[in-house]
């Protein structure tokens, strides 16, 4: 029998009220010192209620990376794709996030612990900086094509060093929040550009 519309409704609304609470308990303590009774406090359910949505708290722990990648989406280059529409887009994603640091500690602390072999999400961030580095290899190569790439710069290094950049700003800015970590990235892509077109940032 289908489920009444007003019961999926309730069951969706729910589900994403859940993800928030687990977005919020997993930004503080991480994966391995959450617990799913942090989540279901925070709801004012049982576990059990938790877990009659989510079947455990690994397959949680990615519903609520997938969310926090709906929150902060990048998108691929489509055929009016430009390098200053690259470099503009980052820059806002970086101020999106400088609003909302929770994303930005759930992002720092599980990317850590997910080096771990046996950590659920291993696999996620595995696939996640693959497809990261690929997308802005893309948008550099771009660059490239324009002309506006500093010379002798290959595209790939320049995708893997902006990646690397950005968590490590993201660590300092957690650490100090009066740095300024939009300025950091503006300055890496000013490195990375020819100097003519340093107005691009």
């Amino acid at each position: 029998m289908a489920r009444p519309r007003g019961d999926q409704q309730m069951t969706e609304a729910r589900r994403q009220s859940i993800l928030v609470s687990a977005f919020n308990v997993f930004a503080k303590s991480g994966f391995r010192g959450s617990s799913v009774k942090q989540v279901a406090e925070l709801e004012g359910i049982s576990e059990a209620g938790v877990l009659h949505h989510f079947k455990t708290k690994g397959q949680l722990l990615i519903s609520v990376l997938e969310y926090r990648d709906r929150v902060t989406q990048f998108d691929q280059p489509g055929e009016q794709a430009t390098g200053k529409i690259f470099i503009e887009g980052w820059l806002n994603l970086i101020s999106q996030n400088m609003q909302n640091k929770g994303i930005v500690e759930l992002f720092c602390i599980l990317s850590a612990e997910a080096t771990a072999e046996d950590h659920p999400a291993h696999q996620y961030f595995q696939d996640r900086y693959k497809f990261v580095r690929d997308l802005t290899g893309q948008y550099f190569a771009i660059l490239k094509t324009e002309g506006k790439l500093r010379d002798g710069l290959d595209p790939a290094v320049a995708a893997s060093a902006l990646i690397a950049a950005a968590d490590g700003y993201q660590v300092q800015w957690l650490l100090d929040p009066t740095w300024n970590m939009l300025e950091g990235h503006k300055t890496f892509f000013r490195s990375v550009l020819k100097a003519e077109h340093h107005d691009m940032v």
